[in-house]
């Protein structure tokens, strides 16, 4: 069946919400409620992150010394997911999704890799971090929860946030995805992860509704941002990110955060 969008794949309502998932010039899309794009991935290259706001939320990698360890709360069509297991090869990851229905589709239409390096979990994400997940450690936390009403309110929270600054490793990184339509519930969710976690950069991402928050254990460290142009190109070329764009709107969003640091960044 074609649509006014592409090819329909798949249709149906899942505990009264209205899922789909759309095919168009080699790209699935996953909608919740015919509006909502909650997922986007290239069959032919499903680790290429195509919507803005997922390479946003990992515009801290040059941060992270070494990711072993990943935890992903929300898994969609796993294109977070994908990234992470093609460019950490070494990495273990645990991908939590309290919808059995979401991660069957992620199977069916998005190629969800599984191995023994992927641990699938169908749990609601704070109990997974206060049962499941206890003890273990993360250098990398990736959060994503929405469903067709926004942000699943038990995820973004004071206790859920809590947990995750006690599973974060030393030198880890926390980033969030946030809908920047609630300038109130925004500044609450920034207000609950400063509780806990002492360096952030926020960042509106352009063109969207989306705002991305990345947070460490201690003070954003500014100086491994601090490269030659090689360095960047050859970072660039590694993660398949344009980095250095990235930090330009972070810096022009936290000009007074960064004034200090930022013009001394070889941006050309």
């Amino acid at each position: 069946m074609d649509t006014a969008n592409g090819e329909l794949l798949h249709r149906e309502e899942w505990n009264d919400h209205l899922i789909e998932i759309i095919a168009s010039d080699g790209l699935r899309s996953l909608f919740f409620a015919s509006r909502f794009l909650q997922s986007c991935m290239s069959v032919n290259h499903p680790e290429r992150l195509q919507l803005s706001y997922t390479r946003y939320m990992l515009l801290g990698l040059p941060a992270l010394e070494s990711v072993q360890h990943i935890l992903i709360i929300g898994i969609g069509a796993g294109s977070l997911i994908h990234y992470c297991h093609h460019h950490y090869p070494e990495s273990v990851i645990d991908a939590v999704d309290s919808s059995p229905r979401i991660i069957t589709l992620a199977r069916q239409y998005f190629m969800l890799p599984e191995d023994d390096r992927i641990r699938i979990h169908c749990a609601d994400g704070l109990a997974f971090l206060e049962e499941a997940a206890a003890g273990r450690h993360y250098d990398l936390i990736l959060v994503d929860a929405f469903d067709h009403e926004g942000m699943a309110e038990n995820i973004y929270s004071s206790p859920f946030f809590r947990r995750c600054s006690t599973m974060l490793a030393d030198q880890g990184m926390l980033s969030c995805n946030l809908w920047s339509g609630d300038d109130h519930l925004l500044g609450t969710i920034r207000q609950s992860i400063a509780a806990y976690l002492d360096g952030h950069i926020f960042v509106s991402v352009p063109d969207r509704d989306n705002a991305v928050i990345l947070a460490f254990r201690q003070p954003v460290p500014w100086d491994r941002f601090i490269r030659s142009r090689e360095e960047w190109l050859e970072l660039e070329a590694r993660f398949d990110l344009d980095f250095r764009t990235m930090l330009k709107v972070a810096r022009n969003e936290s000009r007074s955060l960064l004034q200090r640091l930022f013009p001394v960044f070889p941006w050309s």
